[in-house]
């Protein structure tokens, strides 16, 4: 009897703890929005117990909001759905004298971060006449749903495309006086203007085609998209233009329209090798296009909506609330969650997928687009960064605190118009809260 009457103590104790510590933390989330920073915002939080999903603080949990590179999350998600170990970059079909090939997205190809060529080794080694298969894109446009058409030539928003090459974009270095393309493909199409001694250079690309011009500006900027607006087959040209330069020819066939069973896929990398610098770098191109793969594997075809629709049907239609999901990247302002789809994901996430894939993804503290926080708490948080035109700043993820205790959280701030720097080391000081005291 004395045994039950403790257990009951010991049980309302903890509940009432456990009140506290929600309280606590709910009004100090209230002070923020007095705060000068956030006067004018919209902030969402949830933080969530892993073990037992109890909530200890929702607020505005169940609002919408924009995430911006919070998106990423769902893309991984998707990526681990579709390719749980390796990549299917391409499909190959070979006969004693012919290499078939056909791509299949693979945002990796010839992309100098990604110094493992597989695909391009086989095609530049082969002694078989090589064919290549070109795919028809129409089940995906090459700028995304909501994407702001005035960044059209910024680096951190290529083009998608069925076989991406090079990173889907043109580097320029200043070297001997002058300005050099990388792929050399497009030094024609450069025109170079006389810039005044110690002024920096800016390489601007036409909107709607390939040319580029050299002006001075404030900063250097080297890196420009290229675009198949002009020119839809401008990946299979600067491929068949590298190969020529190595004295390999290669043929380009369209859709054959093959029975399934004639192509057998060709892993070419790691899928948490190429989703890790996804994360750590907030890299667009790389989400987009793994977006496009997950569709190809789960739907047949390389489709973005095809495969939003079918995981939003089955993987996510538990969820508390339907969510708007139209893009890769979280470059789109049409992406709207809240705070509670977000953490019932990256709950489903480390069920599906296990916490040493997720750990071997998501960035640490002080690491990757949070390098300069969360020093000294390098192991009590994993998160992805969200940053989308100066008004949406988010981070979400997992928190291991002091206390040993597991926590998936969700913070979103919208329309908050202040530096994005400020918000994020306010954010930052309200985790460290709550690592270091629950």
């Amino acid at each position: 009897m004395k045994f039950t009457r403790y257990l009951l103590i010991l049980s309302v104790a903890i509940w009432f703890s456990g009140c506290s510590v929600g309280n606590q933390l709910s009004k100090n989330i209230q002070q923020l929005n007095t705060d000068t920073l956030f006067k004018s915002a919209h902030i969402g939080f949830l933080l969530q117990d892993e073990k037992t999903g109890k909530v200890l603080v929702a607020h505005n949990a169940n609002k919408f909001f924009i995430p911006a590179s919070n998106t990423k999350l769902i893309t991984t998600y998707a990526a681990l759905k579709a390719y749980p170990d390796s990549l299917v970059g391409w499909f190959i079909h070979e006969t004693p004298d012919t290499l078939f090939l056909k791509p299949n997205g693979d945002p990796t190809f010839l992309n100098q971060d990604f110094p493992q060529q597989k695909i391009f080794q086989k095609i530049r080694t082969s002694s078989k006449v090589v064919v290549i298969e070109k795919v028809v894109s129409n089940a995906f446009t090459r700028l995304g749903n909501g994407w702001s058409w005035a960044s059209y030539q910024e680096s951190y928003m290529p083009e998608r495309f069925a076989m991406p090459i090079y990173g889907n974009v043109v580097r320029f270095k200043a070297e001997a006086n002058t300005i050099k393309a990388y792929p050399s493909y497009f030094q024609n199409s450069l025109t170079i203007n006389t810039i005044p001694e110690g002024k920096k250079i800016s390489v601007s690309r036409a909107a709607d085609h390939n040319a580029f011009t050299t002006n001075a500006a404030a900063a250097n900027a080297f890196l420009r998209p290229f675009t198949q607006k002009e020119d839809p087959d401008i990946a299979y040209h600067l491929l068949a233009d590298t190969l020529t330069k190595l004295d390999k020819a290669v043929h380009f066939v369209e859709n054959q329209n093959r029975k399934p069973d004639f192509w057998k896929p060709l892993n070419t990398q790691k899928t948490t090798e190429v989703l890790q610098p996804m994360m750590h770098n907030s890299d667009n191109f790389l989400a987009e296009q793994l977006l496009l793969m997950a569709g190809s594997k789960l739907t047949g075809k390389l489709s973005d909506r095809l495969v939003i629709s079918k995981l939003q049907k089955e993987d996510f239609s538990s969820f508390s609330s339907p969510f708007i999901w139209v893009d890769g990247s979280g470059l789109s302002r049409n992406n709207n969650i809240s705070p509670q789809i977000i953490s019932e994901l990256l709950l489903k996430m480390k069920t599906d997928f296990g916490w040493d894939k997720l750990t071997a993804i998501l960035q640490k503290g002080n690491q990757g687009t949070v390098t300069g926080y969360y020093k000294g708490y390098e192991n009590n948080i994993w998160s992805k960064t969200g940053t989308l035109g100066g008004s949406s700043t988010t981070l979400s993820g997992y928190l291991i605190t002091k206390k040993a205790n597991q926590y998936t959280f969700s913070f979103l701030v919208n329309n908050h118009h202040k530096n994005a720097v400020a918000v994020r080391k306010a954010i930052e000081k309200y985790l460290l809260n709550i690592i270091d005291n629950y």
